[in-house]
Order: structure tokens, then C-alpha cells, then sequence
């Protein structure tokens, strides 16, 4: 076992003893025990619908990220590639980034209803402008000398994209894919709460409005441990494909 794994198990030790001794000695409705929150974890995985209303929960997470990944990196690598595309999409792209995702749900309830479609769009929405601008930024960030020295070794525009631009654009586009990921869970339980209760958005405002905190913070946890999964397997992909990062010693 690594230290820094040792070190993060031992701090989620610790905060699970000082909560569980909070939570009996208060005895507040607030701050349920840690034992009581896992007996409700363990409860709703068995007759609670977790399980199932996860699954959808991902199905939509899966949906709206997918589309945002192809449209993020797509969008962003012709604008990094093409000062024209920059000029025509910049302005909307930043503007639209610096908006709260939140605010189009009204508009998106008209466009496409109250079904899994406005779902999958809220999702898109949260993650799809952080790729694109990552995905720009680092096509745009990408050294200079390397792009010569290939062109200077005869690279053609396809070729010095794709050997060149593209791995050297990766740790940013990377970064920009993991920030996706945790704004797309975001994107799935907001969705679930605004627009239609359902998967895990509804059983944490069924929870919630029945003041159960032990099941609904046995939820949030649940949202957060898979958030987590998430994260470390888009930073295993990174690190798989920037491996020669280490090998120069960037990281």
C-alpha cells in the first residue's frame, strides 16, 4: 500500500470516528451516526431501489457526457486549429461557459419536454464547454518550435496535427475531460432534481422532504463514491496516454 493511499484511509477513518461520536452524542436528526447511515446504505441496495435508480441515473450520465466528450473535442480542436473558427465561436463559448448551466433548464423543459432528453442536455451542458475550452487552449498552448521542427522534417497539416499538436495538446485536453466528469454528476443529479424526479435525484428529494438524513446522506455518498470511480478512471486513461510526462519528468 502507497503512502498517499495509507495517508487518504487514514483520514477517512478519522472522520468517521469523530462523526459517529458526534452523531451519538448529539443524537441530532442533522448528524445521523456513521453506523446508521451504512445500515440505511445496506437497506436501500436491498429493497430501496438504489441500485436500479442509479442505473438509470448513469444511463443519463453516460448519454450526455459521451455527446459532450465528441462535440467538446471536436469543437475545441477546430478551434485551436482554425483562427477563423476561434473568431465565429469564442465569443459564444465563453459566454455560454461563464453562465450557469442551471439557468437554460426552463428553456430546455420547452425544448425537448420533461423526459430523458432534457436530461441528457443538462448533462451536456455542465461538462461540454470545459472540454472544448481545454481542448482549445491546449491545441493553441501547444510549443511552437515543435510545430516548425516538424514542418521543417516535411510534416503535412493532417500529419502534424495528429504526431504533433495532438499529444502535445493531451495533459490539457485530459484536464479538461476529468473537470467534464465531475461537472457532468453534477449535471445528472441537478437534472434529476429540476426537471424530472427521478433516479437518484428523486430518492434524494424523497429523502430529503422526509427528513431520513441516514438514507439520504447514504445516497450523497453513493453520488460522490461514484464520482470518485469516475475521476481516477479518466485519470488512469491520462495517465496511460501521457506516460511521457513522467518519462521527461514533467510530472
Amino acid at each position: 500500500m502507497s503512502h498517499r493511499l495509507a495517508t487518504r484511509l487514514a483520514s477517512i477513518l478519522a472522520l468517521a470516528i469523530v462523526w459517529e461520536g458526534l452523531g451519538r452524542s448529539a443524537e441530532s436528526l442533522l448528524m445521523p451516526p456513521v453506523t446508521r447511515i451504512v445500515s440505511a446504505w445496506v437497506r436501500l441496495l436491498k429493497d430501496g431501489g438504489l441500485a436500479e435508480n442509479l442505473a438509470l441515473s448513469l444511463g443519463t450520465l453516460v448519454a450526455g457526457f459521451t455527446l459532450a466528450l465528441i462535440l467538446g473535442l471536436l469543437i475545441g480542436a477546430l478551434m485551436g486549429r482554425f483562427l477563423v473558427v476561434e473568431h465565429l465561436l469564442d465569443v459564444y463559448i465563453n459566454a455560454l461557459m461563464a453562465a450557469p448551466a442551471i439557468a437554460f433548464i426552463p428553456a430546455l423543459i420547452l425544448w425537448f419536454g420533461l423526459g430523458l432528453q432534457s436530461r441528457i442536455a443538462v448533462v451536456f451542458l455542465f461538462s461540454f464547454f470545459v472540454i472544448a475550452v481545454n481542448t482549445q487552449t491546449g491545441i493553441k498552448c501547444v510549443d511552437p518550435a515543435l510545430v516548425e521542427m516538424a514542418r521543417s522534417f516535411g510534416a503535412k497539416s493532417g500529419a502534424l496535427f495528429f504526431k504533433v499538436e495532438l499529444p502535445a495538446a493531451l495533459p490539457m485536453i485530459m484536464a479538461g475531460i476529468r473537470l467534464g466528469m465531475g461537472r457532468a454528476v453534477k449535471g445528472m443529479v441537478n437534472g434529476e432534481v429540476l426537471i424530472a424526479l427521478t433516479g437518484v435525484g428523486a430518492m434524494i428529494m424523497q429523502y430529503g422532504s422526509a427528513f431520513a438524513t441516514d438514507a439520504l446522506y447514504a445516497i450523497i455518498l453513493t453520488i460522490l463514491a461514484v464520482a470518485m470511480i469516475l475521476t481516477k478512471l479518466v485519470q488512469a486513461v491520462d495517465r496511460k496516454l501521457t506516460r511521457w510526462k513522467v518519462e521527461i519528468g514533467i510530472e
